[in-house]
């Protein structure tokens, strides 16, 4: 299993993160999401032979746009 240490410090709502954090939870080959409170940061542990963490960055700064759109 491989981490991988997000920063989302464009997303100011913690209630957006949570959102981020839920969708993020049903990729194919994500294990766990953690949100690091207070610090804008999201941890998430992932299958490296399903999903590429290019690929998670990728999606997860897509998500952030959309919450503010």
């Amino acid at each position: 299993m491989s981490m991988i240490l997000l920063s989302l410090n464009e997303v100011a709502c913690s209630g957006c993160i949570g959102s981020i954090k839920r969708k993020v939870k049903r990729f194919r080959g994500v294990e766990k999401v953690k949100i690091l409170s207070g610090t804008g940061k999201i941890e998430i542990n992932y299958d490296a032979g399903i999903i590429q963490s290019e690929e998670l960055n990728r999606s997860i700064h897509k998500l952030a746009r959309r919450t503010f759109d």
